[in-house]
């Protein structure tokens, strides 16, 4: 009990906002800004992939230059059901939102920075939080997959516990 407290509490200080990034321009970038097309409706195009990602958390809303607001976390269920609900909104005019396979989350990471690893030229006030995927995992409990973009690295997850989403929609 006392050990899913510390952890608990030592996730919950990763979902800070991003201020002291780390990156390493020696290293490849992976997800440099040249490979997103940036729109004027909050969200950016993958021209590799043709994915279009929101660029703010959800929680947090586009004023037109930033990311406002604080990313709000949610199970996995309430997480399916949240991107549901920006479907019927129409959010940046789409009803096509839906959580990203793991493969795709892991097409944003970016390698070359830690803390978090993400573009924040592309994706501004990532937290260095842990973001639902839509891939589950086999189980006694039901779980699914996430990316923790402290350092941009997979793990498994229990859907009961809270996480972050970034939701994307096919072109």
């Amino acid at each position: 009990m006392l050990r899913g407290l510390v952890v608990s509490l030592l996730l919950g200080a990763l979902a800070l906002p991003a201020a002291a990034q780390k990156c390493d321009a020696s290293k490849p970038a992976t997800a440099p800004s040249s490979q997103f097309k940036v729109n004027d409706n909050g969200t950016v195009t993958d021209t590799k992939s043709s994915r279009v990602w929101l660029r703010c958390g959800l929680g947090m809303s586009w004023n037109g230059s930033n990311c406002e607001g604080k990313t709000l976390t949610y199970d996995w269920n309430a997480a399916v059901e949240a991107v549901n609900e920006l479907n019927a909104k129409k959010v940046a005019g789409r009803s096509n939102w839906r959580l990203p396979k793991l493969a795709e989350l892991q097409s944003i990471v970016e390698k070359q920075c830690f803390k978090p690893a993400i573009n924040l030229d592309v994706f501004p006030f990532t937290p260095e939080a842990g973001f639902w995927s839509s891939t589950e995992s086999d189980g006694v409990n039901p779980r699914a997959m996430m990316v923790l973009f402290i350092h941009g690295e997979a793990y498994v997850a229990n859907k009961k516990q809270s996480w972050r989403i970034r939701p994307v929609a096919d072109k």
